[in-house]
């Protein structure tokens, strides 16, 4: 089933349950379509097809004792960001119970076979399912709940971010006092928020109205504004603009840009932030690149 967004700037959100028939004597051999996994239907969250994959006997060649579930995004080339988790039904108390989940915005993209897909080979133990209130008249209810993020990436808080953010960039109630400029774009800023949420970006700056010019030597100077906005907008907002080109086939290039700036100007949460969705989003396509990026700048997280 899926729930409307209560706004627009509210991720686009929706759950579907699979129930598992027969789970005591479901095996690799008794799924169809091949694979040793049995395919939902697809079920449609924020305009996109996505569908769920069980593994009864986890998703490595060598059978195991773990059930697997993964998510796939369908929709033909299409790429969200989107926070899952997987729950089971206690069938007993009548609550879904949290069993796997990430922190953090994932990155589906329909077109690459590494990031199409996102899941854990070990949900639960068969063997711990066996008898638990999880399973009743032998079936296992796993629900699978999406959060597509239509406009920001919002994180988990490992550490509270220094500074009370802003609700949005830019923040209409105070005047600027200071302005910076990039590749012809001007960007206003409030020296009280940077010297909390971005202390190095004002090293050569003064309480005084002021316009700072940043040159920077990338080739592509629209990239690079880009990233510099994304920057402040997640000063302001501890989010991430989705707009910014995160939602493309540049987001590595831009989280590069990101992370090697939120070095420069004193930004540990978000480098941190962009060391794990780069991680996160490392395919055949992009791997080489990152790794020669992380050598040259010492990100060793990556």
């Amino acid at each position: 089933m899926e729930t409307a967004p209560s706004s627009s700037m509210s991720p686009a959100s929706g759950t579907y349950v699979l129930d598992v028939h027969g789970f005591s004597g479901l095996r690799r051999q008794h799924c169809g379509g091949g694979g040793g996994c049995i395919v939902s239907p697809t079920f449609t969250v924020a305009g996109l097809e996505w569908a769920i994959l069980y593994h009864p006997e986890g998703d490595a060649d060598e059978v195991t004792d773990d059930v697997a579930v993964f998510v796939v995004l369908v929709t033909k080339d299409a790429t969200a960001w989107a926070h899952v988790e997987f729950r089971l039904l206690d069938q007993a108390a009548g609550e879904m119970v949290t069993f796997f989940g990430e922190k953090d915005p994932i990155l589906f993209d329909s077109g690459s076979e590494d990031l199409s897909t996102w899941g854990t080979g070990e949900l639960a133990a068969r063997s711990f399912l066996d008898g638990s209130p999880y399973v009743a008249g032998d079936c296992l209810k796993i629900e699978c709940a999406v959060d597509v993020c239509r406009d920001r990436l919002t994180f988990h808080h490992d550490t509270p971010p220094s500074g009370e953010p802003f609700r949005q960039y830019p923040a209409d109630d105070e005047p600027a006092d200071v302005t910076f400029k990039i590749a012809g774009e001007t960007f206003p800023a409030h020296v009280s928020v940077l010297a909390a949420r971005a202390p190095g970006l004002l090293n050569n700056t003064t309480s005084q109205a002021a316009t700072i010019t940043i040159d920077d030597d990338d080739d592509d100077i629209p990239a690079a504004a880009a990233a510099f906005g994304a920057l402040l907008h997640f000063a302001y907002t501890d989010t991430l603009p989705v707009a910014s080109g995160l939602d493309g086939a540049g987001h590595t290039a831009l989280l590069g840009r990101l992370l090697v700036a939120a070095g420069r100007y004193g930004m540990a949460r978000l480098g941190a932030i962009c060391e794990r969705a780069m991680c996160r989003s490392l395919d055949a396509g992009t791997a080489a690149d990152t790794l020669a990026m992380a050598d040259r700048h010492g990100f060793d997280a990556l």
